[in-house]
């Protein structure tokens, strides 16, 4: 199984390196593609110094940071089985891409569905299932464009459709024995930074964007139409 590793990030230099440094860990025996989508330039240019040479390492700058384009620009054009979904703050275990490859082969064969990863430092029951996760090539063949998450949101609840409409159509898998470490700045206070709070800045409108989409009975996936112009 081909898979993508995907992250976007910003102003977060050592906790990507920390998150680049379980990822090395955790695919020390498995080839994967490691992408990782960057706002500031300088950011690039020092991990292109560290790791810029290895293979199957790709460093993209991209404009805007907009959590929908990241993951849908990329799996519009993805050649690959499936597509790993993470931040810059997670930690994944040494047994995390080993035991997500072999489950999602296992549950999805044909790579039509979604699969989430545990957040197991974080309170059961305050997390999402599929906030983090894979995205198969085929299940992304059912959206306009492979436009898989929802461009109606800038951070927030993207994942949330992606959840429920993969649940709704029976192809969201969860196994709680697949796990990452989720540094968030709710639970974990000196991971607070300036990144957590400019996201932060966007809750409220995407909020209101989940609330009214909820009231006109729309699901990206289920159906595609949007509510913000700004995203069309």
């Amino acid at each position: 199984m081909n898979l993508d590793i995907v992250i976007p990030t910003i102003n977060r230099r050592e906790k990507l390196v920390n998150c680049l440094n379980s990822i090395f860990l955790s695919t020390r025996h498995i080839p994967v593609n490691l992408y990782i989508y960057f706002s500031i330039q300088e950011e690039l240019d020092y991990i292109k110094n560290m790791i810029g040479f290895v293979e199957g390492i790709h460093l993209k700058m991209v404009q805007n940071y907009r959590v929908p384009d990241f993951w849908n620009d990329h799996i519009k054009n993805m050649t690959s089985d499936a597509m790993m979904y993470l931040n810059d703050d997670v930690l994944l275990f040494d047994n995390t891409v080993e035991l997500a490859i072999e489950t999602f082969k296992k549950v999805f064969p044909d790579n039509d569905g979604v699969m989430g990863l545990s957040q197991a430092n974080l309170p059961e029951g305050d997390t999402l299932e599929g906030a983090f996760g894979l995205i198969g090539a085929k299940f992304a063949d059912r959206f306009p464009d492979r436009k898989t998450i929802c461009p109606d949101y800038y951070r927030f609840y993207s994942d949330k459709e992606l959840w429920l409409y993969s649940t709704e159509v029976g192809k969201f898998h969860y196994d709680p024995q697949i796990k990452i470490k989720h540094l968030h700045a709710a639970y974990y206070k000196n991971a607070l930074d300036q990144t957590h709070i400019d996201v932060r800045k966007h809750l409220k409108k995407d909020k209101y964007t989940y609330n009214q989409r909820q009231s006109q009975k729309l699901l990206w996936g289920r159906n595609f139409d949007l509510i913000n112009t700004e995203t069309t």
